[in-house]
């Protein structure tokens, strides 16, 4: 069992530009390494191997640097802060952690130096390719893997600048975005003593019994009766999650003073007070 430790009463500025504003700086600067190699590689022909070599391989180098710091921030979830963002919905918000931000930016740089060599349709001018219909049927599958890796990318990178993914607590429910889709939850929808703290490897699992209250929106995965909240990327403690969303499933008259000082300070006391083992 790990426990919780206490963390501040109130999330820092600090906190919440690490949480939100990291992520979006990160895709922005793969962005534009992205354009910029695009760019060179399609316009500036290096004389000699070593020098092409090396150029191909500067945006893989990148995204394998990316990829590794996003596993180190995706790390040691125990570790990670018993606070929620409070905002002016009134909600209760969890933000990404930066990490997300490592994902997606090596993303966008891992699938740029992928598409963009199979985007080259100089051949087409050459005198000897092949007929009208037989170069179409060429052209086809990169242009195919070309769009879907144009439309994956602009997912992610929406979501990065959405603020996904994210979950909020409001007095409704819970709201929760995920890069390819949303899902809102409430309350009354939510089976009462629950979620438990059981940990299904990067994910906690909600026990809905009225799934005919739950929206869905987009990819998604899980049941409407047993939707899964996916924990890796998002900045909060795993068991002050849980207890969080539990505290106000089996209390619905907190549920207005979600998102409100007062409320955050309520919730705060009671999880702080109860002991780590026990549901609250």
């Amino acid at each position: 069992m790990h426990p919780i430790v206490p963390g501040p009463t109130a999330p820092t500025r600090a906190s919440r530009v690490t949480a939100i504003g990291v992520p979006r700086l990160l895709v922005a600067a793969a962005l534009a390494i992205a354009v910029a190699w695009t760019a060179t590689v399609t316009t500036w022909d290096l004389p000699g191997f070593w020098a092409g070599l090396l150029l191909h391989s500067v945006p893989f180098g990148l995204a394998l640097l990316a990829f590794c710091l996003a596993a180190l921030a995706a790390r040691h979830p125990w570790q990670r802060p018993t606070e929620l963002t409070l905002t002016n919905g009134p909600r209760l918000r969890v933000p990404p952690v930066s990490g997300f931000g490592w994902f997606v930016a090596g993303q966008v740089l891992v699938m740029t130096s992928a598409t963009v060599p199979v985007a080259d349709f100089d051949w087409l001018d050459d005198p000897d390719a092949p007929s009208a219909p037989l170069r179409y049927a060429l052209v086809l599958p990169p242009a195919v893997m070309v769009a879907v890796a144009a439309l994956l990318i602009g997912a992610l990178v929406a979501a990065v600048f959405s603020g996904s993914p994210r979950v909020d607590l409001t007095p409704l429910g819970i709201e929760i975005r995920e890069p390819f889709g949303r899902r809102t939850i409430p309350w009354v929808a939510l089976c009462p003593g629950t979620p438990a703290r059981q940990w299904d490897g990067d994910r906690l699992i909600l026990t809905v019994t009225r799934p005919e209250l739950v929206e869905r929106r987009g990819l998604l995965r899980g049941s409407r009766t047993a939707p899964r909240l996916a924990l890796t990327w998002l900045r909060v403690h795993p068991w002050f999650l849980t207890d969080a969303i539990r505290y106000h499933v089996d209390h619905p008259d907190e549920r207005e003073d979600v998102g409100t000082p007062v409320g955050y300070a309520r919730l705060r006391r009671t999880l702080t007070c109860a002991a780590p083992g026990q549901p609250h």
